[in-house]
């Protein structure tokens, strides 16, 4: 428990102070542990913000499919990521090694989890006191909370690398930061696309995978017209 506190302390204290963030970073001191600490702090965040969305449809399954997929959304296109990921940072970034490349995407990734989780006591009441009618309301206002915790994420990202960069003393470049933001970015959301249905639409009988067809991008700009 007392190891679980320390870590907790340190996750907030590299949120909040971007230069212990970078120094955290680039350290090994307790590297390991901190990572494991990471990944189940990110999976338990998601996972919540997971039962509040699958709530919709008034059963078990749903809540705890959706409570699966968050994590495996954002952990699965961190694992489809990270090599060119850390190409990037070698050939044209702070040339961090792929321990310390690994942590900073984990401490961005965290942030994006405490972000939307969050949002998940508000996504209970709404999602609660809707009616099947509200369907597409719903899954705009969980695309525009995602959406918001990704650019809260990319913030912290490009703020902790670059004061990785300053201590590692390998400045770094704008066009860099957008080159990893955009490429998360596309695989993010094609992958939340693979992943469908979070709610379960009440067009049909609820199902763990739909088959594949169509993109994230048709489907958003299908329910705003």
């Amino acid at each position: 428990m007392g190891r679980t506190a320390d870590n907790l302390r340190r996750w907030w204290t590299a949120l909040v102070n971007p230069d212990l963030g970078g120094e955290l970073v680039v350290g090994d001191t307790g590297a390991a542990g901190f990572e494991r600490f990471l990944i189940g702090l990110i999976v338990s965040l998601y996972a919540f913000y997971g039962v509040s969305m699958g709530l919709f449809r008034a059963e078990w399954l749903p809540p705890v499919v959706s409570a699966v997929k968050m994590p495996m959304l954002y952990m699965f296109s961190l694992a489809v990521c990270f090599y060119p990921l850390y190409v990037l940072n070698v050939l044209f970034g702070p040339q961090l090694r792929p321990g310390q490349c690994l942590r900073l995407l984990l401490l961005a990734i965290s942030a994006n989890a405490a972000a939307v989780a969050s949002y998940a006591p508000l996504s209970i009441f709404f999602t609660i006191t809707t009616s099947r009618q509200g369907y597409s309301f719903l899954i705009l206002m969980h695309v525009a909370v995602l959406a918001l915790a990704a650019m809260a994420s990319l913030i912290v990202i490009g703020v902790v690398f670059r004061a990785t960069a300053r201590r590692a003393g390998r400045p770094i470049g704008f066009k860099f930061m957008l080159a990893w933001g955009m490429l998360y970015a596309f695989v993010g959301t094609q992958m939340s696309w693979l992943l469908r249905p979070w709610l379960g639409s009440w067009s049909g009988p609820y199902e763990v995978l739909r088959p594949r067809g169509g993109s994230f991008i048709e489907a958003v700009w299908a329910l705003l017209t």
